[in-house]
């Protein structure tokens, strides 16, 4: 399609690194079907250098995220958190009426049509390609769900929702020209930490012991955790284990696209190293292997614990969870 009349995105992306990169997943995919897209997100814009094929850009002030986003004949948005701590009634309604609102589950009032504020503002040829997009505001998922995966969910409401033919799952990607791929065939990735530990972080004790053991296997763990946590694991008691840090998620996509695999909790590095085509073994605190969130975009499993007991803030999981499954997990991938 001539750029001339090429429709202008604008996708403005949440702010965890999950979402992220289904957020880059959707903008390639936007753009594949003849629109021209600009990714909104630090996310994403961290990861530039490897997705050349669109515009990526980071997020601007909320002072200016109105002007930043003006020049697009549409913006689809799926408010940062920065902005969901602002979003009262008054500036809910408003945000609807000017972008379209997304997000897996939405509150009922982001969703609203904007087919007639388009229809006048827009020229015909824009808004004749922008049609099938102006009423796809609200929640992703749009019917109940089983074992399909966030990945899965994106791609259905991109088909059904928004009329999309051409779907790809795996972004093309244009690594940095000094990388190997899986370079350092023995080299693991354990990522120990996430954003919710008390709820989700399987005990340190146990990714240690996991760490011994791969070590008598031959391979190369070596635990990586988000900048906030380095100092607290790199002086943890039995981590003798290389501890790098990273302070950009560019630095740490060009170690973890070099490594063989990645065990992770259910957490963004798990889907980062998805999202580059490395096995990933999920440690999931339910038993339920097929959650939504889980890792998808390349060979992945989900190790869950063998029971789970009521306890008083929550289910009691951690205990059931053992070294062995999640070895032969990550075996069952090689």
């Amino acid at each position: 399609m001539s750029s001339a009349i090429q429709p202008r995105i604008a996708l403005v992306a949440f702010s965890s690194l999950g979402d992220g990169l289904i957020y880059l997943m959707m903008a390639e995919n936007l753009r594949r079907n003849g629109f021209s897209v600009t990714y909104f997100g630090n996310i994403g814009y961290q990861l530039r250098n490897w997705l050349p094929q669109f515009e990526i850009r980071p997020y601007p002030t909320i002072e200016e995220m109105d002007s930043a986003l003006a020049d697009y004949h549409l913006v689809i948005m799926s408010p940062p958190q920065f902005l969901r701590d602002c979003m009262d009634e008054a500036m809910t309604e408003a945000m609807r009426r000017k972008w379209l609102l997304i997000c897996q589950k939405t509150p009922d009032n982001w969703r609203f049509d904007l087919g007639e504020l388009k229809r006048t503002s827009l020229p015909p040829e824009i808004y004749t390609r922008l049609k099938p997009l102006l009423d796809a505001g609200g929640s992703m998922r749009r019917r109940e769900y089983t074992t399909e995966s966030v990945v899965d969910i994106t791609l259905e409401y991109l088909r059904d929702a928004m009329g999309l033919q051409d779907l790809i799952r795996n972004v093309p990607l244009t690594p940095p020209p000094h990388l190997v791929f899986r370079r350092h065939s023995r080299r693991i990735i354990i990522s120990p930490d996430s954003a919710w530990p008390e709820k989700k972080d399987w005990p340190p004790n146990a990714f240690l012991k996991l760490c011994q053991k791969l070590e008598k296997q031959g391979q190369q763990p070596k635990l990586v955790v988000a900048p906030a946590n380095h100092e607290h694991w790199r002086n943890m008691p039995g981590n003798r284990y290389e501890t790098p840090m990273f302070l950009d998620i560019g630095e740490l996509a060009a170690y973890i696209y070099e490594s063989a695999a990645v065990i992770a909790n259910d957490s963004g590095n798990g889907h980062l190293a998805s999202f580059l085509g490395l096995p990933v073994v999920t440690i999931y605190r339910k038993k339920n292997p097929n959650f939504h969130w889980r890792p998808d975009w390349a060979p992945a499993t989900v190790v869950c614990p063998r029971l789970t007991l009521p306890g008083l803030h929550g289910e009691i999981w951690k205990p059931f969870v053992f070294v062995d499954d999640v070895l032969k997990a990550r075996e069952a991938l090689s």
